[in-house]
């Protein structure tokens, strides 16, 4: 093992199933920040290193069935239970240090995941969330929030993430326009039986349809922990984002920009990336509001509105024209 990629660390779930990750830590620690991943933690070094250049230790972990973490994989069915275990084993490893619970996309849902289990009984050890372009669910992930089907973006997911221990090389582009006709033509369960999957993907993709959508306010209402949700203009699940920093109980911040589901580094227009640039980019709101929650950050006199705001729902916007975010308090 490098310096590079953290030391090993390991904890096990509450069936015995032992879940592995990496924690980089560095010197005189603030906090704790946890990614929960599907996407291989050993792909995370840089996120990892500049959470520790803010003060913090970064455990970046495998979920089940992903990579070196054990057991069987299946998306948006072990969250909850696993990350509560994850959070649990920190505390005894690391008492007194605050958890920070990061992520984006799937990520962001093992976070919300994550919290939910530890603050099922009152007590809460999480200080913060932070929620990049949220996938809340699988139904979040099927169908646009006009109940329209995602068939383009599930199949290319399911195919490359969704099956195996590890990601499988894309689908080319024919192969995936072949399917996304077969499955318009013959029903998205029906077209999948001649893919050749597995029965465990098969079922996995017959869940994924009939899924029910996720009520933040009845699934998260318990949790009093503040929220940033990061969304993208452009991005197919920013609906989902802007009612999850709606509906959530504790004080909630949204930020959104012109970007998609990579957020600024799926900018491809680079005079529209030198402009988010300008205005300060992600980290303008990041550490900001890190700093203002009590937690190692960047102040910054924008964040006044989180405590004065009478309403706990506040709101940056960027805009690219003029290279500057605007912050403002949002109706509940």
């Amino acid at each position: 093992m490098t310096e590079e990629l953290g030391r090993a660390h390991l904890c096990r779930g509450r069936d015995g199933t032992v879940l592995r990750g990496r924690m980089w830590e560095c010197g005189s620690p603030e906090g704790i920040v946890v990614i929960r991943t599907p996407y291989d933690a050993d792909q995370h070094v840089a996120t990892a290193r500049s959470w520790n250049a803010r003060g913090y230790h970064c455990l970046v972990q495998d979920v089940r069935g992903r990579y070196r973490s054990a057991g069987a994989w299946s998306p948006y069915t072990h969250e909850e239970e696993d990350g509560g275990q994850v959070l649990a084993h920190l505390l005894d490893e690391y008492g007194g240090l605050p958890l920070v619970l990061f992520g984006a996309s799937y990520a962001a849902h093992t976070a919300l995941e994550a919290a939910r289990a530890v603050t099922r009984d009152g007590a809460c050890p999480v200080a913060a969330i932070i929620a990049l372009v949220p996938a809340l669910g699988l139904a979040e992930t099927a169908w646009d929030h006009e109940g329209s089907p995602q068939i383009l973006h599930r199949i290319g997911w399911w195919h490359e993430h969704g099956r195996h221990r590890r990601s499988q090389r894309p689908l080319s582009a024919a192969e995936l326009d072949r399917r996304v006709a077969q499955a318009r033509r013959q029903g998205v369960v029906e077209a999948a039986e001649n893919w050749g999957w597995s029965p465990s993907a098969s079922t996995g993709w017959r869940r994924l349809w009939s899924a029910d959508r996720v009520d933040p306010a009845s699934r998260y209402g318990h949790v009093d922990v503040p929220l940033l949700v990061v969304s993208g203009d452009d991005d197919f699940f920013h609906d989902d984002a802007r009612r999850l920093a709606r509906e959530w109980r504790a004080p909630s911040h949204f930020a959104s920009g012109p970007w998609g589901h990579r957020l600024v580094g799926g900018v491809a227009d680079q005079a529209l990336r030198a402009r988010i640039s300008a205005a300060g980019g992600l980290t303008h709101i990041i550490d900001p509001w890190l700093a203002a929650r009590g937690l190692p950050g960047s102040p910054a006199e924008w964040t006044g509105i989180l405590t004065a705001a009478s309403t706990p729902h506040t709101r940056s916007t960027l805009d690219p024209a003029s290279e500057a975010w605007r912050h403002e308090r949002t109706s509940p």
